[in-house]
């Protein structure tokens, strides 16, 4: 996740929540993995970006959760931290038994709770504690069974094809409806309410841009990676 990646999909987004004749979003990862979290090598000079990604993140969350038509989510390899929220926030989550998914964060100094507007109401409350609290990564298949992921698919190759069944399934459903079904769904569990996406927002992107905490574990993980390579 770069500045550059938040822009083009706020722009992709805006068009889409604009556009009556948009039945259904199909969001896709390029490559063997979904997402793996935000881009911290662009932040090895600038801790304040960090703070920016988090304020980022969580006005796309909102947005998954608000734009008119529902959103399918093909889930492959790696849907961690910042992946792993985008993901909480899609209406319908297909993904493969091997994937990896969670929020192994603390270990930098940063914390995930700008994905708990949205993975709370996807899992409830025990398991996004367990999610957000442990760190652990979890399988597909054991996402699938928290409620995270919706379709269940044995392998990454089935992925794509069973995404895009799922997502030709809605499109063909009265486009009104489904619409109005979404926006019932959010104005009952929340996902309208501004605050329950600011707060957190805020708190954990002004904890990342200046605590001496995260600096440190950033700096370790730099420090690592230098030596590793």
């Amino acid at each position: 996740m770069t500045i550059a990646m938040f822009d083009a999909l706020d722009d992709a987004f805006a068009r889409v929540r604009d556009d009556a004749s948009v039945r259904v979003v199909l969001l896709d990862g390029a490559g063997p993995a979904f997402c793996a979290g935000f881009d911290l090598t662009a932040a090895a000079d600038d801790q304040a970006l960090v703070g920016t990604f988090i304020r980022r993140l969580s006005t796309l969350c909102r947005t998954l959760r608000r734009v008119p038509a529902p959103v399918v989510v093909a889930v492959r390899g790696a849907a961690i931290a910042g992946g792993c929220a985008v993901v909480s926030a899609c209406d319908l989550v297909v993904a493969s038994a091997a994937a990896r998914l969670g929020y192994p964060v603390h270990r930098i100094g940063l914390s995930p709770a700008v994905s708990l507007p949205t993975l709370d109401q996807a899992v409830g409350a025990g398991a996004a504690r367990m999610l957000t609290m442990s760190g652990r990564l979890v399988t597909g298949a054991e996402a699938h069974a928290l409620g995270l992921v919706t379709t269940l698919v044995e392998d990454d190759d089935a992925v794509g094809p069973a995404a895009e069944a799922l997502a030709t399934t809605l499109a063909a459903h009265g486009p009104h409806a489904l619409r109005v079904t979404k926006a019932w769904l959010n104005e009952i569990d929340g996902s309208l309410d501004d605050a329950r996406f600011d707060a957190p927002a805020a708190d954990t992107a002004e904890a990342a841009s200046t605590s001496a905490e995260t600096a440190a574990r950033l700096a370790a993980m730099w420090a690592q990676r230098a030596r590793d390579s």
